[in-house]
């Protein structure tokens, strides 16, 4: 990738063989400090182990296929940037089905948005845009059927939509760039498993081309990492949102504590 912005894995699958598909979970948790739990097998696995640490999902393993001893491993989001350089490492021989190239950067969407629609219809690439009344705009290039697709879209409207409790400490205008790769041919998939973020974009002639065109210039750079709140946090947040004035209400007839207890109560915890 030419430029000055350094991508980094937002999104990893991939597919390997183990002599004992079993123990691959295992392997993975002790190096990562994970706990283990039962999922659910799709796509013709039929056993799923979640890895979790510090309160989120760090990967999922499937296997039990009918191809004796193959393992998927699917691994998303911030939790890339631990897993990935482990997984690499424990199982070198893996082959990706998808992964997902990102960079994240200050800049106005709608000049971005206008640069790669121009470089869309240069090259004659499909393209689409998708807007919400949130404010929240994704501009697709390439058909989500070939190898390679990219996103153009505002970080900083979806983060905050996703996480609404911590919403106050994403900053304004971030855009992220991400291309989605997904090799056909079992040789791409097992150079894909020794790429690295950067050199992904290179995957298509026309995504190289992207990142070199559109992307290769000093943007202001920002913090886009943010600490993914637990289920325990997410939960007391909506809570707080719903039921906050009515127990305030409450808690001034009775008080605060009386108020707690009647609460404890009606969540089935008078006897905590």
């Amino acid at each position: 990738m030419t430029g000055v912005l350094s991508s980094r894995w937002d999104w990893y699958e991939c597919t390997f063989d183990a002599i004992d598909d079993g123990r691959v979970a295992l392997k993975l948790a002790a190096a990562l400090g994970a706990t283990m739990s039962i999922g659910k097998g799709r796509n013709g696995y039929a056993s799923c182990e979640v890895l979790e640490r510090d309160g989120g999902i760090v990967a999922q393993v499937y296997g039990r296929s009918a191809r004796a001893g193959e393992v998927h491993v699917t691994v998303t989001s911030d939790a890339c940037l631990t897993v990935v350089p482990i997984l690499r490492e424990l199982f070198p021989d893996h082959r990706v089905s998808r992964a997902d190239t990102a960079v994240d950067f200050r800049s106005d969407f709608d000049t971005l948005d206008a640069q790669a629609l121009a470089f869309a219809a240069d090259r004659n690439l499909s393209h689409r845009l998708f807007t919400n009344s949130e404010g929240g705009a994704t501009r697709y290039i390439g058909s989500a059927r070939s190898e390679t697709q990219l996103r153009v879209y505002k970080k900083s409207e979806q983060l905050r939509a996703l996480h609404p409790e911590s919403a106050h400490e994403v900053p304004d205008g971030i855009v992220r760039c991400e291309l989605v790769v997904k090799p056909g041919k079992r040789d791409l998939k097992l150079r894909l498993g020794h790429m690295s973020a950067d050199d992904a974009w290179g995957m298509s002639k026309w995504s190289g081309e992207f990142s070199g065109l559109v992307m290769g210039f000093t943007p202001e750079r920002v913090p886009t990492h943010f600490r993914r709140p637990t289920d325990w946090q997410r939960a007391l947040h909506f809570l707080g949102t719903q039921y906050a004035p009515s127990v305030a209400k409450r808690a001034e007839v009775v008080g605060a504590e009386q108020a707690a207890k009647e609460l404890l109560g009606a969540l089935g915890l008078s006897n905590v």
